[in-house]
């Protein structure tokens, strides 16, 4: 019999903490809807969508956005980003590149760009690791060139 009142409530005591938050979710639904809508970009974090990543791995690409980001060089640069399908050594996803040898990273940023085939300029840092020259893109906009 104790056995039972004490299954019962380990079930059930949780299932209570996941019930309706009362005021609380009151005044959370009373805030303004733009809130929500305002979703923040991080240029270290790797794109989501298959277009971008391919067959390259989330994880090294994430990383190497990360180490650009941090050991990387500032720069600023107005390209066309060229589509290229070469998967490289480190399986970093880098769909495009700049200057036929500027690898760029698949990044949150780049997956924001409406039209890559437009001139743009690129804001970001740049890194060359094993012979390999990465741009982490911070920012951009749409040049007139």
């Amino acid at each position: 019999m104790i056995r039972a009142a004490l299954l019962t409530t380990a079930l059930a005591l949780p299932g209570l903490a996941l019930a309706c938050g009362g005021a609380q979710t009151a005044a959370a639904d009373s805030q303004p809807k733009t809130e929500l809508a305002a979703v923040q970009t991080d240029a270290t974090k790797c794109a989501k969508t298959a277009e971008l990543i391919g067959t390259n791995c989330k994880f090294s690409t994430g990383q190497m956005a990360q180490r650009v980001h941090a050991e990387g060089k500032d720069t600023t640069v107005t390209a066309r980003l060229q589509q290229q399908d070469a998967q490289l050594d480190s399986h970093v996803a880098a769909p495009y590149t700049i200057n036929d040898n500027v690898y760029v990273i698949a990044n949150e940023i780049i997956e924001q760009i409406e039209d890559r085939t437009a001139a743009l300029t690129l804001s970001g840092k740049v890194l060359e690791v094993d012979g390999v020259t990465y741009l982490l893109v911070e920012s951009y906009q749409e040049s007139s060139t």
